[in-house]
């Protein structure tokens, strides 16, 4: 009966932020939250002479936020929907291409360093897990979850006589753990990749708190 009854592993990260936003403090704010990733990683290579080559390209991401401001430090984990990237496969009759997508569930930690009534600097960190969607039968190459850090600058803007904070933001994300798996077939040919690809990306993000 045990196993019926706890949640499959990889959902303990959504559900320790529904536990979080069922207990915030009346402080707290909700928001909304997007931009461009620039994404870098990887291309996979086997023995026979294939390839899965990644196109860097410009990504966007977009999601929703809970800001829980304790004094100096804020905790801001949200929800989002982002679009990786492109594999094309090469070589040995391989031939298509396949798009990376992922759900997202970052937790920011928020330092502010300068606070000021109007525009007040502050550094984020936090860990971030995300959940790997690959297209079509690229799917079986990726892991469910992967683990990835993020730090990056940002400023709180707060615009007088309007009930809104905008946060404008420079990121830096870069993967603890590999989003693609050790072994897995494509196109009747196996891959077994040497050097496990990571998350590892720039992004720029607005973040409107309401």
């Amino acid at each position: 009966m045990e196993r019926f009854l706890s949640p499959p592993p990889h959902w303990a990260p959504l559900a320790a932020l529904l536990l979080i936003l069922g207990t915030a403090p009346a402080q707290a704010q909700f928001g909304i939250t997007g931009g461009l990733n620039f994404e870098s990683t990887d291309d996979i290579r086997n023995s026979a002479g294939g390839e899965a080559a990644f196109n860097n390209s410009t990504g966007y991401h977009l999601g929703v936020v809970y800001n829980l401001g304790i004094g100096p430090v804020d905790i801001r984990p949200g929800f989002l929907y982002r679009r990786v990237g492109t594999y094309e496969l090469r070589g040995n009759a391989l031939d298509g291409s396949f798009d990376v997508t992922a759900y997202e569930v970052p937790v920011d930690l928020r330092f502010t360093v300068l606070p000021t009534p109007v525009v007040s600097p502050y550094l984020l960190a936090g860990p971030q897990f995300t959940f790997v969607n690959g297209e079509d039968d690229f799917d079986d190459a990726t892991e469910d979850l992967s683990f990835s850090l993020n730090v990056g600058a940002g400023t709180d803007i707060t615009l007088p006589g309007l009930p809104i904070t905008l946060q404008p933001e420079l990121r830096y994300e870069f993967g603890a753990t590999k989003f693609i798996k050790d072994d897995f077939e494509i196109g009747g040919q196996d891959f077994s990749p040497e050097d496990s690809p990571r998350f590892s990306a720039f992004s720029v993000r607005l973040t409107v708190l309401f």
